[in-house]
């Protein structure tokens, strides 16, 4: 009898730290601690102002962020695609954006 309640108590002290090591290296969780959700970090666009707007039939500008751009120039990381009289296409990493002037100028 002696021989197997050694075993037996052997057993349990391999069984008891195998589980201390387990939890030790985050694989169990603590049944008592409070659960913290992770929160992704999210990502934000880049903002675009449309400041003013200038179309004339011989060419159209606009001022985006305080910076004069024309159709095919770059600002910050979007090109623009397209002019119009209220508002701009733009395309941001392969995506494409309208930008509206909201509280800017319009001249034709």
């Amino acid at each position: 009898m002696h021989k197997r309640n050694g075993i037996r108590l052997l057993l349990g002290v391999a069984l008891a730290s195998s589980s201390i090591s387990a939890a030790a290296e985050g694989i169990l969780r603590d049944p008592t601690r409070p659960y913290t959700a992770r929160v992704p970090q999210t990502v934000t666009a880049p903002r675009y102002t449309v400041d003013a707007i200038f179309v004339s039939a011989r060419r159209s500008i606009a001022v985006v962020n305080g910076q004069r751009v024309r159709v095919g120039e770059q600002v910050g990381a979007a090109t623009v695609i397209a002019i119009e009289k209220d508002h701009l296409v733009l395309m941001v990493n392969g995506k494409r954006l309208t930008a509206t002037l909201t509280h800017g100028t319009i001249r034709q």
